[in-house]
């Protein structure tokens, strides 16, 4: 016992007492109750766009296919994560349907397969998808954009670097409705 009687700290938390297992087995439970929630969402009418769409849709409705399993090791979870179906990573203003071969995020020396890079992600990419969801946030940031862009005193490089951007994301909000009744 410490002073106080308060007892010494136990192993809890420590990579060792398998919290890093814990952690992939959350991230495992997080994926397939997101992809749950897509599928309803896609059921609901939701509209989706961009170079990944269609994958998307096949791998939210394998993913809704899902009859559950066992897991008991650390192996069978690694194994779960690694499935290409649960590969639907949502950032702050699109969707990756995260594949290496086609990621623009990532390159040859990386070694990390673990997702998408979302620093280093690139409009470009093949892997994106938008949501209705992404769109709205991305409108909202293009308000954000704009406002910058008109902010006095904004240095000229800068100015063209977030009008630049501006054009992109107003871009891809136009081909997300451009596209909506193709589905």
């Amino acid at each position: 016992m410490r002073a106080g009687g308060r007892p010494f700290p136990g192993r809890e938390g420590l990579a060792d007492a398998g919290f890093v297992q814990d952690l992939s087995f959350e991230e495992f439970l997080f994926r397939a109750e997101t992809i749950h929630d897509d599928h309803e969402r896609l059921l609901n009418g939701e509209h989706v766009s961009g170079p990944a769409a269609a994958t998307y849709r096949d791998r939210v409705a394998a993913g809704s296919r899902f009859a559950g399993m066992t897991i008991t090791t650390d192996t069978q979870v690694n194994h779960a994560l690694a499935n290409p179906d649960l590969q639907i990573h949502h950032g702050e203003l699109l969707t990756c349907v995260y594949r290496r071969e086609t990621a623009a995020c990532r390159d040859d020396q990386d070694n990390d397969d673990s997702g998408p890079s979302w620093p280093r992600c690139r409009l470009t990419c093949r892997n994106i998808v938008r949501t209705d969801r992404d769109i709205i946030e991305l409108t909202r940031h293009t308000h954000s954009l704009r406002d910058d862009a008109a902010a006095p005193g904004m240095p000229a490089p800068l100015r063209h670097t977030i009008q630049a951007h501006l054009a992109e994301h107003e871009r891809a909000i136009a081909d997300h409705e451009t596209t909506r009744n193709e589905q």
